[in-house]
């Protein structure tokens, strides 16, 4: 077995456990290693009395050869696998109380003990104003190398993810599914950009589909990898307030901007400045409580506008990259993008309305406006509206 790949146990142990589980921690406390417990058998198995039965029948059903084949299959289709054994394996995973057996994942991924990361998460029914001030706070992280994590969902995360990679910074996005899986088609095209200038990372191996067990699983892995957590805009049952749970069991900082008491999108985070979250109007705050790890160029200068929240609520200005507004060079976007483009006005519009006017299905102008929003040159509204990106 000279080509035997020793990844091969913990894909086996994860399967055999689930995602989430606290268990591998038991075993490599009684085993000097996954290879010896795994050759020790049912009998051995049963005698450390804390598996279900359900979890043995994994640990008999599914191979370690089985895992091998997965491995190839990921090779296959251009995921790569990292294990705890693995010196490449995200050093904050190791801390927390359950560390995922393996990590899926395409793109480059950063090496965590070495860049410091905040997550930044919040509603999928995020506010214009939310989505602005997620952004603003991701790109100035961004360009200070500071690596933005989100789950890749709409809203918040989404604004997150567009705020980093329009800085020209890393971005890591944690799926609560397999990474080859069509979840949310709306942000097929984001994924698309975050594997080639960022990472997609998954716990979940390939064909996983998504469903609502997964992704409070997913949460502590997003929490896990940063030094503290940023929560934008939370209803009061949100699942980021789950992430925030996560990251003060895991002895990290939680962030939060605080929103009028009127909004429907703040009763979440003013419940967790409250609790004892520190609430932050700018990037450059979060910067501060991280001096060891950030040597901060600081870039919140004239050239771009600061988030400032006021008394009434949360109010963002722009952020510019000089002192002029970037003119859009619509020659550099897909043939649909541009289509898009030269449709919009100052005037939002709805997906359906421009999908008829511009003769696109929506599916792929959906990727269009992705694609545009990433380059800043249109906005979203409420009810899936769009229009040109004010000056």
């Amino acid at each position: 077995m000279s080509d035997f790949d020793p990844r091969a146990y913990w894909l086996w142990l994860q399967h055999a456990l689930g995602a989430g589980s606290s268990k591998p921690n038991r075993v490599l406390e009684g085993w000097n290693n996954l290879e010896e417990f795994y050759c020790g058998g049912r009998e051995a198995w049963l005698l450390e009395g804390y598996f279900t039965a359900k979890e043995l029948r994994g640990m008999e059903s599914y191979s370690v050869s089985d895992a091998q084949a997965l491995l190839r299959y990921c090779d296959q289709i251009g995921q790569k696998v990292v294990t705890p054994d693995c010196d490449e394996y995200p050093a904050p995973l190791r801390q927390i109380h359950n560390p995922p057996c393996a990590l899926y994942y395409k793109g480059a991924l950063p090496d965590f003990s070495r860049e410091p990361a905040i997550s930044i998460v919040g509603t999928r029914k995020a506010t214009q104003t939310g989505k602005t001030i997620a952004r603003s706070f991701a790109y100035e992280l961004a360009k200070n190398d500071v690596i933005i994590v989100s789950g890749g969902a709409l809203g918040i995360d989404t604004a997150a993810h567009q705020g980093a990679l329009q800085a020209g910074g890393k971005t890591a996005c944690i799926l609560g599914c397999g990474i080859d899986t069509a979840y949310l088609a709306a942000n097929a095209a984001l994924r698309d950009t975050i594997a080639v200038k960022g990472v997609l990372i998954s716990e979940f191996p390939p064909q996983t589909q998504a469903s609502g067990s997964n992704f409070p699983i997913r949460n502590r892995i997003i929490s896990g990898l940063s030094l503290g957590t940023l929560v934008v805009e939370a209803a009061a049952r949100s699942g980021s307030l789950i992430t925030a749970d996560y990251a003060l069991e895991q002895g990290r900082d939680v962030f939060a901007v605080p929103a009028g008491i009127f909004s429907p999108v703040s009763a979440g985070v003013n419940s967790l400045i409250k609790s004892g979250a520190k609430p932050v109007s700018g990037a450059k705050e979060i910067l501060e409580e991280y001096p060891e790890w950030i040597k901060s160029k600081f870039f919140l200068d004239d050239t771009k506008t600061n988030v400032i929240i006021e008394e009434n609520g949360a109010k963002c200005g722009s952020f510019k990259e000089d002192k002029k507004q970037k003119e859009i060079c619509a020659d550099k976007f897909s043939p649909d993008a541009q289509i898009l483009l030269s449709s919009l006005t100052n005037r939002p519009r709805q997906i359906a309305e421009l999908s008829e006017s511009t003769q696109i299905p929506v599916a792929r102008l959906l990727s269009a406006v992705t694609e545009l929003e990433l380059e800043g040159a249109i906005e979203s509204h409420s009810g899936r509206r769009y229009s040109l990106r004010r000056s």
